[in-house]
């Protein structure tokens, strides 16, 4: 394998004395252009930077090395938009020298996109799951003061960023007063310093805005600011933030997570706080259109002062109050002559309704009913007192009687019984309902007897006689003549 400074190839130099850098640069550059006269190289780009003179300038990289890349402005374009940091590219070209820094580059002859970058991916899923999430949503995005009195920032403190934000603020708003978090921008652990900053800033309190951020960079330099933690600290702000993260044409996750995004550093600081000739123009622009309006304003007074002032009733004072009291005693008398009229007609009118109900005498017919009412009640209370105590004394003794003939001891001392069944409690009528065996309870007008069942006939009960005792009697139902209702006396409703 050809080695690049091969020690047995290398020419010594002239005994006449040592060559120049540039001489060395360029038997180097001759011997490059030999060796690479063509390359075809597959990387991902980094630090892509389109210059104003139309030139573009990156880095082709991958996991182990890095070789800067030139394209001029014939080639560049052709070049299509979608070339940027983070992408995969297939680049065509010759190696070369730049003398001036001594860096071998490739001369870039075409560039053709290859995919998307590990970091581009990351970004972009990144990025889908937040807005997912809702970090990027508009509606929680707040304003940033007017007026603030202390700005937070974080960032390198030696970085060109603090310098130019420091230097911006103060020039703009000379008041302000700025509290500096320091941090790493780039580099392993920047996204745990950039996090405890903000945290620390919302921590001091009396802060009005943060700003977060940094100057231009490759994608690797910018990429903490694609951190989710990172993201998720600014979310989590109490305080609104504004995020600066390289050139104008470079996107972080910051700035989409972030209240206000600024293009630049400058830029932000621009946009936090107002330009004090500004607000000196407009205060100075106010003061001489309130001025102009007060002027207006006493000069309309003045004109109304001078037409009440010409006006009669001003001059002479006296005339308006005589001339509305007599205004005043004229209503008077009309008022007074209108409640005489309509009182006049309403006497007449009442003593006529007067005479009518004289002459129905309402009072009278009110007497009669009251006496007639009075007579009445007392007749009511005579005819009840007549029913109750003598019409109805007979047949109430009736009833009782009755009720007394009733009486079960009545019927028991006339010879009648009640067997009652032990095994059921209850009176016994039909001799089916007894068997033999069973306790039977006799009660009697005096005393009861216990006696047990030895036979039961159904068909009937045979007499000492040898014959069943009669049911004509039992079974006639004659009529009660002191049943009330059936008979001739008359009842309470007749």
């Amino acid at each position: 394998m050809d080695t690049l400074f091969d020690a047995g190839k290398v020419p010594l130099p002239e005994a006449e004395g040592p060559e120049t850098v540039w001489e060395l640069t360029a038997r180097i550059r001759d011997t490059l252009e030999m060796k690479f006269p063509g390359v075809w190289v597959v990387g991902e780009i980094s630090n892509f930077n389109r210059h104003t003179s139309g030139h573009i300038f990156f880095t082709l990289k991958d996991a182990q090395a890095a070789v800067r890349c030139v394209l001029w402005k014939s080639g560049a374009a052709r070049l299509g938009r979608e070339i940027a940091d983070g992408v995969e590219v297939e680049v065509r070209g010759h190696v070369g020298i730049f003398e001036k820094q001594g860096n071998y580059q490739i001369y870039v002859s075409s560039v053709k996109p290859r995919g998307v970058g590990a970091l581009e991916v990351a970004f972009r899923k990144l990025k889908e799951k937040l807005e997912k999430e809702g970090l990027f949503d508009p509606a929680r995005k707040r304003p940033l003061p007017r007026f603030p009195r202390r700005v937070g920032i974080v960032t390198s403190p030696t970085g060109a960023a603090i310098r130019d934000m420091i230097h911006v603020l103060t020039r703009r708003w000379p008041a302000i007063e700025i509290v500096l978090a320091p941090a790493r921008v780039q580099g392993e652990g920047a996204a745990a310093e950039i996090v405890s900053g903000i945290r620390n800033l919302n921590r001091l309190g009396g802060i009005d805005v943060v700003i977060v951020g940094r100057g231009g960079g490759s994608l690797e330099d910018l990429w903490p600011f694609n951190e989710e933690t990172v993201a998720r600290a600014i979310f989590a702000s109490d305080v609104p933030v504004v995020s600066a993260v390289g050139h104008e044409t470079d996107f972080s996750i910051s700035d989409f997570v972030a209240d206000v995004r600024a293009p630049t550093p400058s830029a932000a600081a621009e946009i936090v706080v107002p330009d004090r000739r500004e607000v000196l123009a407009t205060i100075s622009t106010i003061g001489t259109r309130l001025a102009r309006n007060l002027k207006y304003v006493v000069d309309r007074l003045r004109d109304e002062l001078a037409l009440f002032e010409a006006n009669r009733y001003f001059r002479y004072p006296q005339e308006m109050a005589i001339s509305r009291h007599q205004m005043l005693e004229d209503y008077e008398s009309r008022f007074l002559t209108a409640m005489r009229d309509k009182w006049s007609g309403t006497w007449v009118r009442l003593e006529q309704a007067a005479g009518g109900l004289a002459r129905h005498a309402p009072r009278a017919r009110l007497q009669a009913a009251v006496a007639a009412t009075k007579m009445a009640a007392f007749r009511l209370r005579a005819a009840e007192r007549n029913l109750l105590t003598h019409r109805w004394a007979a047949t109430l003794d009736r009833i009782a009687g009755r009720i007394d003939d009733l009486n079960p001891d009545r019927i028991f001392a006339r010879g009648y019984s009640r067997t009652v069944l032990g095994r059921t409690g209850g009176t016994l009528t039909r001799a089916a309902d007894a068997r033999p065996g069973d306790l039977l309870r006799t009660h009697l007008a005096e005393g009861a007897l216990q006696s047990r069942v030895t036979e039961a006939s159904p068909e009937g009960f045979v007499g000492w006689h040898g014959h069943a005792p009669s049911r004509d009697r039992a079974s006639r139902k004659e009529p009660r003549p002191d049943k009330p209702g059936t008979g001739a006396e008359p009842t309470l409703f007749e």
